[in-house]
């Protein structure tokens, strides 16, 4: 079965083809042959043909390596488009990016992948601005350092003397860990509707008129926000090709995205155009602490996870969400005054339900006298939305900086968020873990 790049290139051959015999009529100033318009129908064919089969390939590659990021490591590859891919680069599109210092021009994958990410932003309604980064390359999770040549065996990537390099520690992303729903390739404005109330049923007599069920529906709606970044790094830093330097702007710039996502699906406040987070949802549960706050107990974790189940929300994706302090706090609290047990002693499950820790979540709350209070979500995962509209876009700044021989590096993406059902969330908001 032909990949997607294979059906590309025998499409474009076939439009070479029917193309040149037309320049080959027009440059003699005559019509076409009865052979040749029986040729030239037949290639029109097959390339409205391998037109639907490119984009039918497109799809199936691309949910085919959203699962794999899932389920598995992407560092395996058993086809060439599979290969080519992951040989991007992000230093060689930063180099031909236009104002680059010397730079040269897109070519390869890089210039293919710059164009592809041009129609998915013509489609969102924006406009590349710099060099693009399509949705397909950000559904790549590789777990190694790209090396300069790939193998030719799909035996994954093989790393040779690297020298690992240090990068900033950054909160790990858990929304994906924890169930929550990725949209991508979004465009225009999405409505989410969910039912507020459903249909009840009653029992009647064999004969007898059945009661109307009023149900009602809300519709949630997500719009393209803008997140951005940019790092500043020297020129000679970005002539370098070493694998590690590669890697190190690849994580500081995607981690920086992701830590800013999950702050705002987390605590947004819904203005300043930003994502309305979870916290700050109404309709969510609720679980009081005090009135200054007070200590989270198992008393309080299984309150949480009774609001959530108390609303009848089937739960695919249930699970904790907490900070660092919270998680110390539970580990160090005792389930009662005899048994020797506490309340967190896995690494896996908290209450019977996965968990998962993050300094994402605010640990800077105040309530009446209290401060530095932490907060702590339970909800089922699934209905917390994330939409993305289209690639990256990065954009090089070389003048700013000229004089101290920096390049702004640039990037901007465009995201929302939405707690598609607020009943399936329960937050405590002022935990003391001091």
């Amino acid at each position: 079965m032909k990949n997607a790049k294979q059906l590309r290139e025998e499409r474009s051959a076939l439009i070479d083809q029917a193309q040149g015999v037309l320049t080959a009529a027009r440059s003699a100033n005559r019509e076409l042959t009865g052979d040749e318009k029986t040729a030239q129908d037949a290639w029109l064919l097959q390339i409205d043909t391998l037109e639907a089969d490119v984009t039918r390939a497109e799809r199936s590659e691309k949910m085919a390596a959203e699962q794999a990021g899932r389920s598995a490591p992407l560092n395996s590859h058993n086809t060439t488009e599979a290969r080519d891919i992951n040989s991007y680069s992000l230093l060689k599109a930063v180099r031909g990016t236009h104002g680059f210092p010397g730079g040269a021009p897109l070519e390869g994958i890089e210039k293919e992948m710059h164009q592809q990410a041009v129609l998915e932003a013509r489609a969102a309604g924006e406009s590349v601005q710099g060099v693009g980064i399509p949705q397909m390359l950000l559904s790549q999770r590789d777990n190694s350092i790209t090396m300069p040549s790939q193998p030719q065996d799909g035996g994954g990537l093989i790393e040779k003397n690297l020298r690992p390099v240090i990068d900033l520690l950054r909160p790990k992303s858990i929304l994906r860990e924890l169930g929550a729903q990725f949209l991508t390739g979004l465009t225009g404005v999405i409505g989410v509707p969910t039912m507020a109330s459903g249909a009840v049923s009653s029992w009647k007599p064999e004969v007898g008129e059945l009661d109307k069920s009023n149900q009602t529906f809300s519709e949630g709606e997500m719009k393209a926000k803008r997140l951005g970044t940019y790092a500043i790094r020297s020129k000679q830093f970005l002539i370098q090709t070493a694998p590690s330097v590669e890697a190190m702007l690849r994580q500081d710039l995607e981690n920086s995205i992701i830590e800013a996502l999950e702050i705002a699906a987390i605590n947004g406040l819904g203005t300043a155009n930003q994502p309305l987070g979870i916290l700050n949802t109404a309709g969510i549960g609720s679980v009081v602490g005090g009135v200054n706050g007070g200590a989270i107990t198992r008393t309080q974790l299984i309150a949480l996870a009774a609001a959530v189940e108390a609303q009848n929300v089937r739960l695919t994706n249930p699970g904790y969400l907490l900070n660092v302090p919270t998680k110390a706090k539970l580990m160090d609290t005792r389930t009662d005054a005899g048994s020797g047990l506490f309340v967190l002693d896995s690494n896996d499950t908290l209450m019977g339900y996965p968990y998962a820790t993050t300094q994402t979540v605010p640990g800077n709350l105040v309530k009446g006298t209290g401060t530095a209070l932490s907060a702590a979500i339970f909800g089922n995962w699934s209905d917390l939305l994330v939409g993305q509209w289209g690639g990256l876009d990065l954009t090089v700044d070389p003048y700013t900086l000229a004089t101290n021989g920096q390049i702004r590096i640039i990037i901007q993406s465009f995201f929302d968020v939405l707690v598609q059902r607020p009943k399936a969330f329960a937050a405590m908001k002022d935990i003391i873990t001091a």
